[in-house]
């Protein structure tokens, strides 16, 4: 676990990485026989799937209460998770899917089932797609507030610091942001695939950095909110390709 703080800062961000995971443990069997503890795995905490939790401390430190009052200050923290997910990367695809049919219960109509299977197949040439979504264990004004800005925020405002960054300082930046459909897929953060005629993340890459600043659309405790995650391109292997 990796604590990202700022100077004076009672906003803690806590990115939840992979420990040395090995790409081969996806590949043991179809993504149909999943269940939904593997399929939430590899949405939540996985090569392609990663959870950033953006939490307030600030309430557990008013003075304005009683140190003596026997009240626990846990109930004064706040959390709101962001879930940073390669859409485009086909086993992130597949844990989508399988999730949806498990919630099905079996009652998976032949319609959704083909799209379900085009979704889970479908390839991306052209472009990296990242997806964020916002949940909360607790309704909480930092939910809220991320919500409310994941649906706010332009292109514009966040192409200048958004970026993707491998090895060797090399970026992309944002090409498109799109705000939250109605799919349940969160906000898509659109890349180029190639740059100068070739792909932008390669097996030699090492790690690819997700960086974007959210600062001004999305404050809490008056302290600007990023969202940084690192992904190690020798994990993202499935099925013998390098999935992005």
């Amino acid at each position: 676990m990796k604590r990202l703080t700022r100077s004076g800062a009672s906003v803690v961000v806590v990115v939840f990485l992979i420990c040395s995971a090995v790409s081969a443990q996806w590949d043991k069997k179809p993504y149909t026989e999943w269940s939904q503890q593997e399929a939430e795995k590899i949405l939540n905490n996985s090569p392609w799937g990663q959870t950033q939790a953006l939490t307030d401390t600030s309430k557990m430190f008013d003075t304005g209460r009683r140190l003596d009052s026997g009240q626990s200050r846990v109930a004064d923290v706040t959390q709101a998770n962001f879930r940073i997910r390669f859409l485009s990367a086909k086993p992130l695809r597949q844990a989508i899917s399988r999730s949806m049919e498990i919630q099905q219960k079996g009652e998976l109509s032949e319609q959704l089932a083909a799209q379900l299977r085009a979704f889970a197949s479908a390839d991306f040439p052209d472009y990296i797609i990242i997806t964020v979504t916002v949940d909360s264990p607790n309704p909480s004004s930092e939910f809220q507030a991320a919500t409310s800005a994941l649906g706010k925020i332009t292109t514009a405002e966040l192409k200048n610091d958004t970026y993707l960054l491998v090895k060797g300082g090399r970026k992309v930046f944002l090409k498109e942001y799109q705000s939250p459909r109605n799919d349940g897929l969160g906000a898509r953060f659109v890349f180029p695939r190639l740059v100068d005629g070739k792909p932008f993340i390669t097996a030699e890459s090492g790690e690819v950095l997700f960086y974007s600043e959210l600062g001004n659309s999305l404050r809490v405790a008056n302290k600007p909110v990023f969202i940084s995650t690192r992904y190690k391109t020798g994990n993202m292997v499935f099925q013998g390709k390098l999935e992005y």
